[in-house]
């Protein structure tokens, strides 16, 4: 190709490309291994400070501006909005669950069919508790700031065990 045809080829290229990627949703991106790697990671790393009731682990995992929603069992049914009112119900889950044993892990929890979806920069992460008498959904919404991926939403809920 020469001047004028490979000039047109270019604009055309461009085109295409411009139109081609149009139609896909903006929230989404190609996401590497590291980043779904980093979140399942971090995940792993907040049930275990959750488990062992390592308080100043597991609330460095959320977001200043996090919101969270609690099972029954937390007697608080509103929208927690804010770490430091999600701290404040956090807290007594720690008192009452260090109560019922002596060494770690104070919790059993074991996810089941755990999920990733991976998002712009951020990460869905759902999964199911099978507890007694309780069939427990979690879903944690974490997002990648300043290179580190923080709880910005909880969502805890659970229904009886069919």
């Amino acid at each position: 190709m020469h001047g004028k045809n490979f000039r047109e080829f270019v604009v055309g290229i461009l085109i295409l490309l411009c139109f081609s990627t149009a139609d896909y949703p903006q929230t989404y991106k190609i996401h590497t291994d590291r980043d779904s790697i980093a979140v399942r990671k971090t995940a792993e790393d907040f049930l275990n400070a959750f488990r062992n009731l390592e308080w100043m682990k597991f609330i460095a995992f959320f977001a200043d501006d996090a919101t969270a929603f609690f099972p029954p069992s937390a007697h608080y049914p509103k929208r927690a909005t804010g770490k430091a009112e999600i701290e404040k119900i956090f807290k007594n889950v720690f008192v009452n669950a260090r109560g019922q044993k002596t060494t770690p892990p104070y919790l059993a929890i074991d996810p089941l069919d755990l999920q990733i979806q991976m998002l712009k920069d951020a990460s869905i992460v759902s999964f199911h508790l099978d507890d007694p008498g309780m069939f427990g959904r979690r879903t944690v919404v974490f997002e990648k700031r300043k290179g580190k991926w923080l709880i910005v939403h909880l969502h805890a809920s659970g229904i009886a065990a069919p």
